[in-house]
């Protein structure tokens, strides 16, 4: 005879709130529900770096005039190509790995063979290459664009989890959860207008390394309050990652830029945006799937926060490593 008791529903009551009760997820339906929302985003990452591609084909006969080296400048399809099956197959096998494990494996031997040959068709394309790898001999540069990724591993990592977890657990519903998340917004606005004269005071190697460091730090703050119910606890980790964020962001370009030669200028901004939205892909598919790996809720965000803090660290090390004055590499 079939089991008839229907459990009551679990309620939770906002803290210093209204005093209003409002129904749990069920928790069967949660994994589905974040792996389906993981899978969405990191989708719609890929689909916009796609329109964007689509889009510059479409005006690359007009902006071919404008360009300061117009030589050797041609569309590199294989690069393109690899790249894209390099890095979908890295999201595909941090997402897949704790579900489907063979599939997982298989979407990660297609990433490496295909980064394996994006380098080798790289640097035979030379000067010519969508990726001249001979930039990344240069020290600055190098440091940029790690710590670019690193910066927006952990950042779209909180911005996909932490509301995520607000709500699953009952803590705030999705506008609260939303507004929770203004404060950052707010100062990053605030503060990166004055990240140019900052730079001209302090330098742009404490700017940089420093400003990925803090984040990195507001992560860790995130982190290790996860199991608090007091959302202002958080929002200490939130403020010291969009006032680093607006800090860090603008001199992170300027270096990478003036790094290199000026024929070379728009290819430099350009991977490094590159490395700011494969930070964030990778970001929110590992962090995502490290949270699932630990059943999700304050546990899965504990350590995910901790991962990440811990990744944008690691880039400020580099930044501030490689951030030492040398000569610009020639084409």
């Amino acid at each position: 005879m079939p089991d008839t008791h229907v459990p009551r529903p679990q309620t939770a009551t906002r803290e210093g709130g209204r005093g209003s009760a409002r129904p749990a997820a069920p928790a069967s339906l949660a994994p589905t529900r974040s792996t389906l929302a993981l899978v969405t985003l990191c989708a719609a990452v890929l689909i916009a770096q796609l329109d964007t591609s689509v889009v510059n084909l479409a005006v690359d006969p007009i902006g071919r005039s404008f360009r300061a080296d117009p030589a050797d400048r041609h569309f590199d399809a294989a690069g393109q190509a690899l790249g894209m099956a390099a890095l979908g197959g890295l999201v595909v096998a941090a997402i897949e790995a704790r579900r489907v494990a063979p599939a997982a494996l298989g979407a990660l031997a297609i990433a490496g063979a295909a980064l394996v040959f994006f380098l080798v068709v790289e640097a035979r394309r030379g000067a010519a290459a969508l990726v001249p790898l001979r930039m990344f001999r240069i020290g600055a540069f190098r440091g940029a664009v790690v710590a670019t990724a690193a910066m927006t591993f952990g950042m779209y990592g909180v911005l996909f989890l932490l509301p995520l977890t607000w709500q699953s657990t009952g803590r705030l519903d999705a506008l609260d959860a939303g507004l929770a998340l203004v404060p950052m917004a707010v100062v990053f606005a605030l503060v990166l207008p004055f990240s140019g004269s900052l730079t001209q005071r302090v330098g742009a190697r404490s700017m940089t390394s420093g400003g990925v460091a803090v984040i990195g730090g507001g992560l860790l703050i995130l982190g290790l309050t996860a199991f608090w119910r007091s959302v202002p606890a958080a929002e200490i980790g939130l403020i010291l990652t969009g006032l680093r964020m607006g800090i860090a962001t603008g001199p992170l370009l300027g270096v990478a830029v003036a790094a290199v030669p000026a024929a070379r200028s728009g290819t430099a901004a350009a991977l490094v945006n590159l490395a700011r939205m494969v930070g964030a892909t990778l970001g929110v598919a590992i962090l995502g799937s490290v949270f699932a790996a630990a059943q999700g809720g304050t546990a899965g965000l504990r350590l995910a926060m901790l991962l990440g803090g811990l990744v944008q660290l690691a880039g400020a090390a580099v930044a501030w490593r490689e951030a030492r004055p040398e000569e610009r590499v020639v084409r």
